[in-house]
């Protein structure tokens, strides 16, 4: 079940630095904002001391805790200083962070800055957070209680540790008050770095993994419902969220980027090396519909373990176009669209499953595009599989298959088709026509046949089913091509001869 109230628990820091705005702020102001804007999310900040002399508001021994829970995100000082320009400066301390401990189990979380300078202001009636700082990064160390084998034996501790962290990072925090309140994030870094190390002694297991990415940009709008988060949970609440204006909007973008993970144990070690070329992606939900489309560079991944050899992998491109509707009640536009360009595995690779090199070593290719109209409500869906009743079944308008097309080991499928639907008999019945060809099928099962991928037996059945539903082309010996029509009544033909039903 969907839970709404979940999406209020984000980061403390970012839900109480909202409030109304003020042509000019204060100091005062600003913290007045941060102390209600946490209450609204069911959290406190408080400070164990305050001074305001002269416009600057001085905080020290700040905590940020949950409704009902003891624990907390605690902040050293916080000076907030009033600018002429009618800006209040904020100057976070260099203690910041969380530090638990729960019998055997240790988190220590500290977010440690460099440079770090954060601006509020008025802007068209929102509260705005201009930020910028040389480096912004968490750091992490936790301890859990692991596993033994042995029951007489004390377990030992697991520990994770690690460092999240942006270089040269700007950006602005926005909280648009309204009757569906908006809050906003734009951030850019020149470069984001990620470093941990697992270490299970129990299970004789120590993971580490780096990466480091350049570029990176990413833009947020969060736009929440009229009601109270509190009040909107299940499906129920997802339903009147999202007729209430509930809508999310993102984006990402990187340069090059670049890692390496490894593993240390006695029983698959291994160390892996990636590289990738720039990205973006976007996203969107509403009541409308949701969407997603992704752009992908180049892509390579290299892994090397003891006893097998060097393992190369590499995606030229790929690409990702998705659009179906939430919560509609008449035909809306359906996109679903998948690109993977020049998939390549090395010898290494090839040579685990085919070491005769029985089977093409070609680059793989698939592409899928297909359009459409039709009416779709998932959250009837979800609430009919909460309560156990019928789901309201989707009705689709029509279907466009521009291209599916898969090439790989020397093998290509390519189909294309056009289908509409009647829907006056409660489920979506289709008329319209699709071609599949397909070049080199006998061709790969015999090399399959030959690695040990297909049994004969197995072969044997492919190949009936192929005759049955698929006729020489005319442009090669292995060149088959299907000619599919459905008519009214869901009367299908095959190559113009009726498919028995």
């Amino acid at each position: 079940m969907f839970h709404f109230k979940t999406f209020a628990a984000v980061p403390a820091l970012v839900l109480l630095m909202g409030g109304t705005a003020h042509a000019a702020l204060t100091a005062d102001q600003v913290w007045q904002s941060w102390k209600d804007g946490a209450a609204q999310a069911g959290l406190k900040i408080s400070a164990a001391t305050e001074s305001n002399a002269g416009g600057v508001l001085t905080l020290n021994g700040v905590s940020v805790t949950a409704e009902g829970e003891t624990e907390a995100l605690t902040i050293s000082d916080i000076t907030m200083t009033e600018q002429s320009d009618g800006t209040v400066k904020i100057a976070p301390g260099a203690t910041i962070g969380i530090d638990e401990t729960d019998g055997t189990d240790v988190t220590k979380i500290d977010l440690v800055h460099d440079g770090l300078s954060i601006v509020a202001s008025e802007k068209s009636g929102a509260l705005v957070y201009d930020f910028e700082a040389d480096s912004l990064n968490v750091t992490f160390d936790v301890t859990t209680e692991g596993y033994s084998f042995d029951e007489t034996t004390e377990a030992p501790a697991v520990k994770n540790t690690g460092k999240i962290g942006f270089e040269t990072l700007s950006g602005s925090y926005s909280d648009t008050p309204g009757a569906n309140r908006v809050f906003g994030l734009d951030l850019a870094a020149a470069k984001f770095i990620f470093d941990s190390l697992a270490d299970d002694p129990g299970m004789e297991m120590k993971t580490t993994s780096t990466s480091e990415t350049s570029d990176v940009k990413i833009a947020l709008d969060v736009t929440l419902p009229s009601s109270p988060l509190a009040d909107l949970d299940g499906t129920a609440g997802m339903r009147k969220a999202l007729d209430e204006g509930f809508a999310i909007a993102g984006s990402f973008a990187q340069g090059n980027g670049k890692g390496t993970s490894a593993l240390e144990s006695p029983y698959f070690p291994y160390s892996m090396s990636m590289d990738s070329e720039p990205a973006s992606a976007e996203m969107s939900l509403n009541k409308d519909a949701f969407t997603l489309t992704s752009s992908n560079g180049k892509m390579a991944f290299n892994v090397v373990s003891e006893g097998m050899p060097p393992m190369d992998v590499s995606i030229a491109q790929s690409s990702m176009d998705l659009k179906f509707p939430v919560m509609a009640s008449t035909p809306q536009d359906i996109i679903f669209r998948l690109k993977l360009a020049q998939l390549e595995l090395s010898e290494g690779v090839w040579s685990m499953f085919d070491p005769g090199a029985e089977l093409k070593r070609d680059a793989a290719d698939l592409n899928i595009d297909i359009t459409g109209r039709g009416a779709l409500d998932l959250i009837s869906l979800a609430e009919a599989e909460d309560m156990g009743g019928e789901p309201q079944i989707p009705q689709l308008e029509n279907l466009d298959i521009a291209d599916i097309s898969l090439k790989v080991a020397g093998a290509a499928l390519v189909s294309t088709g056009a289908f509409t639907f009647d829907n006056s008999m409660g489920f979506p019945m289709p008329k319209g026509n699709a071609t599949i060809n397909v070049d080199g099928a006998n061709a790969l099962i015999d090399g399959l046949i030959k690695v040990g991928l297909l049994e004969e037996s197995d072969a044997a059945g492919a190949r009936m089913m192929m005759a049955m539903f698929m006729k020489p082309s005319g442009n090669g010996d292995d060149s088959l091509v299907s000619e599919i029509e459905v008519k009214d009544g869901m009367e299908v033909l095959v190559n113009g001869q009726p498919l028995p039903m």
